[in-house]
């Protein structure tokens, strides 16, 4: 039996990759990877790593997807060492709308964690959720601020330079 997935048409990741969305992209890995600013910054400097092809699941990616995700991972978590200085780094992501996955295109979360971090040790969005935050955060994408664009910067700086 297939996973079931969120409902999204267009899929906003294909949308961000295809170039038809301004929506914090980082910087475009040479393999298979796109690297994001998340919209909902449970922490700051939180990013998304997207596979370029349309796959909706971890049980989708072919295993040079995979390999390239991770790689990424690598990288984005040594460059938030030298933005952030965070005391520890989460990383997460759901397959399926049941597991709370919002987006019907793979990624996963790389969630710098600062030492005011209220969240628990498991993904920041379930440490934070109440009823009253679930609409909220339902939303596919939230606007992209001014600071999330400093934060964007902060980053990608030291993203370019590894």
């Amino acid at each position: 039996m297939p996973i079931e997935l969120p409902d999204m048409d267009p899929c906003i990741f294909c949308e961000l990759i295809a170039g038809r969305r301004d929506d914090g992209l980082l910087i475009e890995d040479a393999n298979l990877t796109v690297i994001k600013l998340n919209d909902r910054q449970f922490e700051v400097g939180q990013v998304l790593l997207i596979p370029k092809r349309h796959a909706p699941t971890i049980v989708d990616l072919t295993s040079e997807e995979a390999a390239a995700i991770f790689a990424a991972a690598q990288r984005v978590s040594r460059a938030m060492i030298d933005a952030f200085d965070p005391d520890g780094i989460t990383l997460y992501q759901n397959n399926g709308a049941w597991a709370g996955q919002a987006v019907p295109h793979r990624h996963l979360h790389v969630v710098p964690r600062p030492p005011e971090s209220n969240g628990s040790l498991g993904p920041p969005h379930l440490a934070r959720f109440d009823s009253a935050e679930r609409a909220a955060q339902a939303q596919a994408a939230l606007p992209i601020t001014d600071a999330k664009r400093a934060t964007a910067a902060r980053l990608r700086e030291h993203l370019i330079r590894r």
